[in-house]
């Protein structure tokens, strides 16, 4: 309603907070060049959020921005994600994990399937919704050598997010620092 400014502040603030109708909307918005300007990449960046979010409708709303996307932004918007999950994750942000584990098997070119066996392993530990499957999933692909030394990394992965955030979460960590 001629308020689009408005809109991506609040949208913006939600969206940073995980809110993931917010993520879309944003999207939306930057897809749009509505009361921001039009950037593909931040764009396809909160489509992606958007998505691991659950949000059904943004799967189809990325995969029409990274059509026509350039492969260089696709790697740029698969770097940021990168990063700024793993930030959430030192941050105590355990659902993150699984979103992680989705970049280095979705985004990431070539797909990195063992990178997202450790998170979507470390992810199911801590009880996180699905992640079982997408754990299970993607360990059938592996041999049995790169899915054990997936498992360990996640071992050692699990047991430092647990020393340094575990206090908060008693009930989802077996190790005690």
């Amino acid at each position: 309603s001629g308020q689009a400014a408005q809109a991506v502040r609040m949208f913006q603030e939600l969206a940073e907070a995980r809110n993931g109708p917010a993520q879309f909307n944003l999207s939306v918005l930057y897809a749009r060049g509505n009361g921001v300007p039009q950037s593909d990449e931040w764009a396809l960046y909160w489509a992606w959020r958007a998505q691991f979010s659950g949000v059904s409708k943004a799967k189809t709303l990325t995969s029409y921005l990274a059509r026509g996307a350039t492969e260089e932004l696709q790697e740029k918007v698969q770097k940021r994600l990168r990063n700024d999950l793993i930030a959430e994750i030192n941050q105590g942000n355990k659902d993150a994990m699984v979103a992680l584990g989705r970049v280095y098997l979705e985004l990431t070119k070539p797909s990195d399937p063992e990178q997202a066996l450790v998170w979507f392993t470390i992810a199911a530990a801590l009880q996180m919704p699905k992640a079982h499957i997408w754990r299970d999933v993607v360990a059938r692909k592996l041999d049995r050598d790169t899915r054990v030394k997936a498992q360990e990394r996640a071992a050692s992965l699990y047991q430092q997010w647990c020393d340094g955030h575990g206090a908060a979460f008693p009930n989802l960590c077996s190790y005690n620092s």
